[in-house]
């Protein structure tokens, strides 16, 4: 289990300086701003901040102070406005309209029985042509369970994630299967990859 307040607390940056290759998708799906844009699950803010120099007002939610605090930093250094948000996933609820709504390796933290609220939350505060960027972790029985796993993280169904914006457009889903070092130990995981639209 990967204690982020302890891993965002050294000197470098956890996940490194380029944005996930989904930010850049949803970038590409949205245009750029000026448009809002709320990170969920932000960490040290690499995607917040990617967001912000395409001309977001991007908000970052994350429940570590260090990222947060990195994320902080990282944004004045750059001399982009971001607004950051310290709170739990699980209880957070988004309470304005958003025209991008991202989530990358977060959403695991998101228990079963809590994601039908949150997700309906997502939809409500989807402004008209807004895009959801997300991706989940899946559960394959061929794939053992990453030795970095924690008791709060959560695997989702095959197509779950999908599921819950089955009537907004899809412009993109895919489950990959691909390998990971996080907290230093080779593994692999299987995991939803989605983009959609909201266009009702």
């Amino acid at each position: 289990m990967i204690d982020y307040e302890e891993a965002y607390s050294g000197p470098e940056l956890y996940w490194g300086s380029e944005p996930n290759a989904l930010a850049r998708l949803a970038v590409e799906a949205r245009g750029v701003g000026p448009f809002r844009a709320v990170d969920l699950g932000c960490g040290e803010g690499r995607d917040l901040v990617y967001f912000a120099k395409h001309g977001y007002r991007a908000v970052g939610v994350d429940l570590s102070t260090a990222g947060l605090a990195k994320a902080t930093a990282w944004a004045k250094e750059e001399g982009l406005e971001v607004e950051l948000v310290r709170a739990d996933l699980v209880t957070f609820r988004v309470t304005a309209p958003y025209d991008l709504l991202y989530s990358s390796g977060s959403l695991t933290y998101i228990p079963p029985e809590a994601r039908e609220q949150a997700f309906a939350n997502y939809r409500e505060m989807a402004a008209p042509g807004a895009i959801v960027a997300m991706n989940a972790f899946v559960h394959k029985p061929f794939i053992p369970v990453a030795p970095d796993w924690g008791d709060d993280e959560h695997f989702y169904h095959s197509g779950e994630l999908l599921m819950h914006f089955a009537s907004w457009e899809v412009l993109h889903f895919e489950e990959t299967v691909f390998d990971c070092c996080s907290g230093g130990v080779p593994h692999r995981h299987a995991m939803n990859t989605l983009i959609a639209r909201r266009i009702v």
